[in-house]
């Protein structure tokens, strides 16, 4: 319960007479916060409505004005400060209805420290509440950070990638480098009309030509000549 309340901020504050005594401050920013929150999940903060966190951490839409409507949303996996004030209760509740079921079978020296020990655990809980609720009042201020700091990451890595593709472009640029003009063979070809420099090897793959009728007929006669 306590690393779920350290990672939950919201947009929902606590009321601004809850600072008069500690037990005050806890039950005053629990009920300003129940008191806020408006049927369709919407919360408000000093009377005007701000968008809630959904459970996935995606804020809702919000309309931004010049550059901050170029900023990425960053999701934070945020859920509503209601659900960990809403948790809390619950397990308050239920550790308090666990003591009162224990305490008629343990001596009054142990009564005492287990009610000890359970006022000074939700004390912890509930201060550790109060600085949630309290902290939440910046937590636009926070998003909007994040915000930034995700946009530069991204101009950061768009460099990289600048970078890495400059230095491959000039990597390869040997291998696709114009060869110089070949003027001998150039000369060559335009006054004996034909290259001697060709490899022998072509030879192999040029078929040979077709062999005459007259030909073939002297091979058939030779042939069967020699057969006799």
């Amino acid at each position: 319960m306590g690393h779920d309340m350290q990672r939950v901020p919201s947009t929902t504050l606590s009321g601004p007479d809850s600072a008069s005594r500690p037990e005050s401050r806890h039950l005053d920013a629990m009920h300003t916060t129940n008191d806020q929150l408006l049927p369709n999940g919407t919360q408000a903060y000093n009377g005007e409505i701000a968008e809630p966190w959904t459970q996935n951490g995606a804020s809702g839409d919000t309309n931004l004005s010049g550059s901050d409507a170029e900023l990425p949303q960053v999701d934070a996996k945020m859920i509503p400060l209601s659900i960990t004030i809403s948790r809390l209760i619950t397990y308050a509740y239920t550790e308090l209805v666990t003591l009162v079921d224990t305490l008629p079978a343990r001596t009054d020296a142990d009564r005492r420290s287990e009610i000890l020990k359970y006022t000074d655990h939700m004390t912890d809980m509930l201060t550790k509440l109060l600085v949630l609720v309290r902290w939440a009042k910046h937590a636009p201020q926070i998003q909007k950070c994040q915000n930034i700091i995700a946009y530069l990451d991204s101009q950061n890595r768009y460099f990289d990638c600048a970078v890495d593709s400059i230095y491959a472009a000039f990597m390869s640029m040997p291998g696709v480098r114009m060869r110089n003009y070949d003027v001998g063979n150039a000369a060559e070809i335009l006054s004996t009309g034909s290259y001697q420099r060709l490899p022998v090897a072509i030879k192999r793959m040029v078929p040979p030509p077709k062999l005459s009728k007259h030909q073939v007929r002297e091979t058939l006669e030779a042939i069967s000549g020699i057969i006799r």
